[in-house]
């Protein structure tokens, strides 16, 4: 990628075969052609028009996920150190933030001489980010200066620079931290109720290095049946403790529109049998039932002395008559074997996926692990995705060991020696 550009000449203009290209209007003329002028914002295009006598390209940058957010600093400073643009030369505009008592530029406007300029408006600063690739934040509070827009306006020739460009900026981000409600099962003397819990959405930039290439396929089958307006179904995630089976739900809530999450916690599972729970559940259609840790309702009924009734309602709950009136959802959490639960829970029609969460393969734990920033070093074998998170805990086992010899080294000295002279 070149750094500082020339600026373009008379010529070159005059000469060019782009449609957009008007080399031989006055200024007063090209002003006429650009879009009316909103009072307070740069008339971009119409600078543009007037410097290059040319109607711009445009691209839109942006991050390479939907809670990447681009960072204006580090933008800006890239745009000055590695294209060599003079930052004095810009248009720029700024407002006063409250909280850290500082003037901040919250547009600016750059020519970056031939045939491009780039602007960044309406910035804000915010402070409840990840900041996974690192970068360093606008002062002392961890507050990041996020651009809501970059446009990047250009000649066509240019095209593929501009790309790259785009390309680079997007990866100049740092995360939103998302959350969503969840509306969690209570029980008191009156009854059942629900209790609104945030939850923060988990930064998965890429769902195949967590969950592997053929996870993906599973999660877009999800996503679109999940999403669906008057349907119905059950999602199946089970394997291994540790695996990631909450923590992608956690993910996958963010995901889902226009629904109420109602979440069944495991010391609630239980009550999906009782004759109460149906009736206050036909308040909430058009749902989506979340039960983690459901192994014990969902067991094979003819495996059981008692078989229960939980299966009962949730199969009628998922395909059956209830089903099509109330048109509720249900993904259910276990970590029992597959052959251990109902049948009829896998029927065709009723299920909506049915995936195996495991250990990830030695190179992927290797690429998490590194790109989490705990390196390559102690990954020897497969691991599950919480052996990859939690790299830097130490066991407990260890964490007692350290507190006993913390221990054995506060022994006074006096003790020991007065012990040894009596003997």
């Amino acid at each position: 990628m070149p750094g500082k550009v020339e600026t373009t000449t008379d010529e070159k203009t005059t000469k060019s075969a782009y449609v957009g290209a008007v080399p031989h209007l006055q200024a007063e003329a090209l002003m006429s052609l650009g879009p009316p002028n909103n009072c307070g914002n740069v008339p971009s295009i119409r600078l543009f028009l007037l410097k290059y006598n040319a109607f711009p390209c445009t691209i839109y940058c942006s991050g390479d996920d939907t809670s990447a957010l681009l960072h204006a600093t580090t933008i800006i400073d890239y745009i000055r150190d590695e294209l060599k643009h003079d930052l004095t030369t810009d248009r720029i505009s700024r407002n006063y933030h409250r909280q850290t008592k500082q003037m901040y530029i919250d547009s600016r406007f750059a020519d970056l001489g031939n045939g491009m300029m780039i602007e960044l408006s309406d910035s804000y600063f915010i402070t409840d980010v990840q900041n996974p690739n690192k970068l360093k934040p606008d002062n002392s509070e961890d507050y990041f200066l996020i651009p809501s827009q970059v446009i990047i306006y250009y000649l066509p020739e240019h095209d593929t620079y501009v790309q790259e460009l785009a390309q680079r900026f997007s990866k100049m981000t740092v995360f939103s931290s998302k959350s969503c409600t969840l509306q969690m099962v209570c029980r008191n003397q009156h009854g059942y109720y629900l209790n609104s819990i945030d939850i923060k959405k988990p930064l998965i930039t890429d769902l195949a290095l967590h969950y592997g290439k053929n996870f993906v396929s599973t999660h877009s089958k999800i996503i679109k049946n999940l999403n669906k307006k008057e349907s119905k179904g059950i999602v199946l995630l089970h394997g291994i403790p540790g695996s990631g089976k909450t923590h992608y739900i956690r993910y996958l809530i963010h995901e889902i529109e226009e629904k109420t999450l109602i979440y069944v916690p495991p010391d609630m599972a239980k009550e999906i049998s009782s004759p109460e729970f149906l009736p206050f559940l036909m308040q909430y259609q058009n749902s989506i039932l979340i039960i983690e840790d459901a192994e014990n309702i969902i067991k094979d009924r003819n495996e059981s002395i008692l078989p229960s009734q939980a299966v009962a309602n949730l199969l009628n709950l998922s395909d059956g008559l209830l089903g099509d009136a109330m048109h509720q959802q249900i993904i259910a959490t276990f970590n029992c074997d597959l052959t251990t639960i109902d049948p009829a829970l896998l029927r065709k029609g009723r299920l909506i996926a049915n995936y195996e969460f495991n250990k990830l393969d030695l190179e992927s734990s290797k690429i998490l692990s590194d790109k989490l920033g705990f390196g390559t070093e102690n990954i020897l074998e497969p691991m599950t995705l919480a052996e990859v998170y939690n790299q830097g805990e130490k066991p407990e086992e260890e964490d007692d060991e350290e507190s006993d010899k913390k221990e054995k080294k506060t022994v006074p000295t006096e003790n020991v020696s007065t012990t040894n002279e009596s003997k």
